[in-house]
């Protein structure tokens, strides 16, 4: 019998969409993160910030983006809003990975939930569906997030996507800093992810050589 690996092509590339007020990120070396992070310090004091914030965020941007480059992601959008209330910035990430040697991926991500903490971190293990695709795991929960060597507490979810054709896996990540609209970005981060699409053949995204699976590390955003 042969088996599905072997008979279903593997997608050369991917969609998602994002809303209209984010922006792709390019993730292909130190010179646009540059680029990146001078454009989110020119909207924050465009916006009113001080200019020791507005650096704070260009650097949490950077951080971001240098962290999905060296992990190998293959695509990265975001968004930085200023309201009255205060600005909002959130991420969404997109890498190819390689799953344990089990190839249980929910098993995995089931391995690593948590109650909540006395830290008020937490994490919650679930499987979701996205359509055209099926069903995929999910991780999401309040994680301390670490960026070269700082550390910040975020609302994070993670999607683990099976890949057709292949043994690997796509995982989608979306982060942000936003504590108080937690289960709003949440709802968003499903909703992002819900419009994945995988392509065969075009100019879509590429999908890169795949990353190795992390285990806890990778629920950790």
């Amino acid at each position: 019998m042969t088996s599905a690996t072997a008979s279903t092509p593997a997608p050369t590339g991917f969609e998602l969409r994002t809303p209209e007020d984010w922006v792709d990120y390019s993730v292909a070396d130190e010179a646009s993160e540059n680029r990146m992070a001078q454009e989110v310090w020119t909207r924050a004091r465009e916006g009113g910030l001080a200019e020791e914030q507005a650096g704070q965020y260009a650097e949490q941007l950077r951080r971001s983006v240098r962290e999905a480059r060296r992990a190998g992601a293959v695509h990265a959008a975001g968004v930085f809003q200023l309201y009255e209330d205060g600005p909002l910035t959130a991420t969404v990430l997109i890498a190819v990975v390689t799953p344990p040697a089990t190839g249980d991926i929910i098993g995995a991500l089931t391995a690593v939930g948590q109650p909540g903490r006395a830290d008020g971190t937490w994490r919650r293990v679930g499987t979701a569906q996205i359509p055209g695709i099926g069903t995929v795991g999910r991780v999401h929960g309040i994680q301390n997030v670490t960026q070269d060597g700082a550390t910040m507490r975020c609302a994070v979810m993670h999607t683990v996507v099976p890949l057709p054709g292949s043994s690997n896996v796509l995982v989608v990540t979306g982060s942000s800093p936003n504590l108080a609209e937690a289960e709003e970005l949440f709802e968003l981060f499903a909703t992002i992810t819900g419009t994945l699409t995988f392509t065969w053949g075009d100019e879509a995204p590429a999908l890169a050589t795949p990353q190795t699976f992390l285990g806890e590390s990778a629920t950790q955003g």
